[in-house]
C-alpha cells in the first residue's frame, strides 16, 4: 500500500473540453407554439424556442470576459434557468395544457436537474483531488481496470465499437483504481463524442522500458519516467489543431471546432485526467493520427 500526493496545476483557466456536456432540451418538449402564444400574449421563449415564463437569457449575461468564475456561473445557471422556466410555465399554464405536455415539461425539469447534479459532482471531485493530501494506491492489474471501463462505456456507445488489443503479460502498477477508471472513462467519453458513427475506438496498453521503445510505439518521446505502462485511446474523429495539443488539458480550455460549438462543455474532463495521472507520477498527452483522428496517451511508472 502506498500514498501519492496529487500535483497542482497553476495554469490560468480558459475554457475546456468535455466532461458534462450541456444538453439540449429533448425534441419532444417542443409544444404547439401557436397554442401557447394564444394563451399568454408576448410569452417569452428560451434560446431553443421553447416557451417559458421566465427570462431564460439571464444566464447569458456576464460572459464578455470568459474567466473561470463567469464560465462556472454560466454553466450552473443554464440548467437552473431551464428548471425555473419549466416550473413557472407549469404553474401558470397548469389548466391550459394537457397531461402529455405536462409530462414533457416534467421530463425537461428532470433532464436539467440531472445536468446540474453532474456539474456539481465534477466540482466536488476536483475539490477532493485538490484538497486531499494523498490517496491510497495498491498494486493493480491495469488491464483489468481498462477492460472494466471499456465494458461499461461500450453499452453507451451503441454505434461505435471499442477494440481492445490483446494485452501481453503486464506487471501490476501501483494505482488508485477508482481514480484511474475515471481517467479511462473520461478519455473514452471524448473518443465517443468525436468519432463518427460505425467507427472503431482502439485501446492499447504497452510496457515501455526506454526512449527507443517509446519512439517505436508512437513516433514521439515525451518527458516520462521509464519503465512504465502506456495506455493509448485512439479515435477516427476530426483530430486536434496542432496549436491546441498542449492546451486541451488546461482547466476550462475548450477547442474551437464544429462539434464543440454544437455541444457545450463544462471543461473539467481532460483537466481531471491530467491531475490524476500526474498524481501517479505519470504524464498525459495527445497526438494526431496520420490516418485521421487523434490518440490520447498516458503513462504510469513501474516500480524498479
Amino acid at each position: 500500500m502506498n500514498k501519492l500526493k496529487p500535483t497542482s496545476n497553476n495554469e490560468p483557466g480558459v475554457q475546456s473540453e468535455a466532461f458534462g456536456a450541456e444538453e439540449m432540451p429533448p425534441q419532444e418538449l417542443w409544444l404547439d407554439l401557436k397554442q401557447i402564444d394564444n394563451l399568454i400574449p408576448g410569452i417569452l421563449k428560451d434560446k431553443d424556442g421553447i416557451p417559458v415564463l421566465y427570462d431564460s437569457g439571464t444566464h447569458e449575461k456576464g460572459l464578455d470576459k470568459p474567466d473561470e468564475i463567469s464560465i462556472l456561473s454560466h454553466e450552473l445557471l443554464a440548467p437552473l434557468t431551464l428548471i425555473k422556466g419549466y416550473t413557472a410555465t407549469l404553474l401558470q399554464l397548469n389548466n391550459a395544457i394537457n397531461e402529455e405536455q405536462k409530462d414533457r415539461y416534467l421530463r425537461g425539469i428532470e433532464s436539467a436537474a440531472n445536468k446540474l447534479i453532474r456539474l456539481l459532482e465534477n466540482i466536488r471531485d476536483l475539490v477532493r483531488l485538490g484538497d486531499t493530501e494523498s490517496f491510497i494506491c495498491h498494486p493493480t492489474s491495469l488491464s483489468h481496470v481498462v477492460q472494466k471501463a471499456v465494458s461499461e462505456m461500450q453499452s453507451q456507445a451503441t454505434t461505435r465499437f471499442m477494440k481492445i488489443s490483446r494485452f501481453s503479460s503486464l506487471p501490476k502498477v501501483n494505482i488508485n483504481q477508482q481514480q484511474l477508471e475515471q481517467v479511462i472513462t473520461n478519455l473514452l467519453s471524448n473518443a465517443i463524442k468525436y468519432s463518427p458513427e460505425d467507427s472503431d475506438i482502439e485501446i492499447e496498453i504497452n510496457q515501455v522500458r526506454s526512449q527507443s521503445e517509446m519512439e517505436k510505439l508512437s513516433g514521439y518521446v515525451p518527458k516520462i519516467r521509464f519503465p512504465c505502462l502506456i495506455v493509448s485511446i485512439s479515435d477516427s474523429g476530426i483530430g486536434i489543431r496542432e496549436i491546441e495539443l498542449e492546451k486541451i488539458f488546461n482547466r476550462f480550455y475548450r477547442s474551437d471546432n464544429r462539434i464543440t460549438r454544437a455541444t457545450k462543455g463544462f471543461g473539467f474532463g481532460l483537466y481531471m485526467c491530467k491531475v490524476i495521472v500526474e498524481a501517479h507520477g505519470g504524464q498525459i498527452w495527445a497526438r494526431n493520427r496520420a490516418q485521421g483522428g487523434s490518440t490520447f496517451y498516458f503513462s504510469l511508472p513501474l516500480q524498479q
